[in-house]
């Protein structure tokens, strides 16, 4: 008979899982501390200011109320991350992209219902419920520690709004014209300040200072708002009729799901490490676009662009960085071209470009600027201990090929980009070649 206690873990090995759990929860180890000095203090300067906020409201504000109340919504959010467990494990494993925080229907009809300081100490206890229970083991505990405190300053700014009305008072006034305009003005607030923290930190730690490229898409950012009304609703059920509220988790549950395969979508059409088209969905976006230059008898150009040398990169600095280096080298692609021009990585350090509406020298003089984009690309990546990467100098070799379509496909569009770039390459590489546009292979 087997002894059951054979299948426990010695414990000279849990004690070594311990700590290794320690060791990756340690504030030591945080990346946090390897910010730039700027980003530093702007992440302190808001969990500081959330801290005081959430001391202030609680000593400041009303006693003793609606703690049963916050109660119940915890237990409603408990039932909500329950339920999209499974959900969120799978999107975290698969899904590279920020996610809706749809959970903020349970704090925002909290701050709807109870004193600013109680509904704060809500946002605190489902952030932590949540962290335990779906995010300890896939990111670190200080940067949910700031999206926390992004939340408490957005709520906390909500309740400016609504400070001077009862509560009562304003949910009495949900169906008339005062009521609407006070919930929704709370709800962009909260959702304005939450927002606008994290398109802070990200543009202190980016080197793309465009704030329209770190801003929520339309789509995303109709969702979060939408989970905000659907707090409001949630709200005006509870104080009408409280045993109705959990009627509100289907629509919720079915919102959830709906966002991921949305995500996922997303992510199937995606390069996950530079968030441009995947070779599939630049191939659909580049077939659309020959089928559209044919109709209307207009010259394209594909320009297939290899970063020379990067193993260099990847053996001196490591591959973290040589990521964020192809990072920075999507973004200069991306912003040196038209919005209607079609980026995509090609895979390992190749990415491909259709110009749409060029003639040979505009595609090789296209070909050439983007050349000198990367070429000035100066790149700083902070690392572990205090030890930063700097990477510049780099240059590309470029295959373009441009051509007025007939039958030309995007297969004999890519081979024969293919075969100008090695002619590149081997010519002595940092160099444009632009192949003939009478070419075979891109056209009879």
């Amino acid at each position: 008979m087997t002894d059951s206690r054979s299948r426990l873990p010695s414990p000279d090995v849990a004690s070594a899982t311990v700590r290794d759990r320690g060791r990756r929860w340690s504030p030591r180890r945080w990346t946090l501390w390897s910010l730039p000095r700027s980003a530093l203090a702007y992440v302190l300067g808001v969990e500081a200011a959330a801290v005081l906020v959430m001391v202030l409201t609680l000593v400041l504000g009303p006693h003793g109320r609606g703690w049963v109340v916050a109660g119940l919504l915890f237990l409603g959010a408990v039932t909500h991350a329950e339920a999209a467990r499974h959900i969120e494990r799978v999107r975290v494993s698969r899904v590279d992209r920020p996610f809706i925080d749809l959970k903020s229907m349970w704090t925002f009809a909290g701050l709807l219902l109870v004193p600013t300081g109680t509904a704060l100490v809500l946002v605190g206890a489902t952030f932590a419920y949540w962290w335990l229970r779906n995010g300890q083991h896939h990111s670190a505990l200080h940067k949910w520690i700031f999206s926390w405190a992004t939340v408490v300053l957005g709520t906390a700014a909500a309740g400016l709004v609504l400070q001077g009305f009862d509560i009562d008072t304003l949910l009495a006034r949900a169906a008339g014209p005062t009521g609407l305009v006070l919930i929704a003005a709370a709800a962009c607030v909260r959702w304005a300040v939450n927002h606008g923290l994290v398109v802070g930190i990200l543009l202190l730690t980016t080197r793309d200072r465009s704030v329209r490229r770190h801003l929520a898409s339309p789509a995303d950012t109709l969702l979060g708002l939408g989970a905000l009304a659907l707090g409001a609703a949630l709200a005006v059920l509870a104080a009408a009729s409280p045993w109705l509220v959990p009627i509100l988790l289907v629509p919720v549950i079915t919102l959830h799901r709906g966002v991921l395969l949305d995500q996922f979508r997303h992510a199937a059409r995606t390069d996950p490490k530079t968030g441009l088209a995947n070779g599939a969905a630049w191939a659909e976006v580049a077939g659309k676009e020959i089928a559209r230059a044919r109709r209307h008898g207009i010259g394209l150009a594909v320009l297939m662009v290899d970063l020379d040398e990067f193993k260099a990169v990847n053996d001196a600095h490591g591959h973290l960085v040589g990521d964020e280096v192809l990072r920075a080298v999507a973004a200069a692609l991306s912003a040196e071209v038209r919005a209607y021009d079609a980026v995509g990585r090609f895979g390992g350090e190749e990415f491909v470009v259709l110009l749409s509406g060029v003639d040979p020298p505009a595609a090789t003089h296209a070909a050439e600027r983007l050349r000198a984009r990367i070429g000035a690309i100066d790149l700083t990546v902070p690392g572990m201990a205090g030890v930063t990467s700097r990477v510049r100098g780099l240059t590309a070799s470029i295959g373009c090929v441009p051509c007025r379509p007939t039958d030309t496909t995007v297969e004999e569009l890519l081979t024969a980009a293919d075969a100008a770039l090695y002619r590149a390459k081997r010519a002595g590489r940092d160099r444009t070649v632009t192949a003939d546009p009478a070419r075979p292979e891109v056209g009879p």
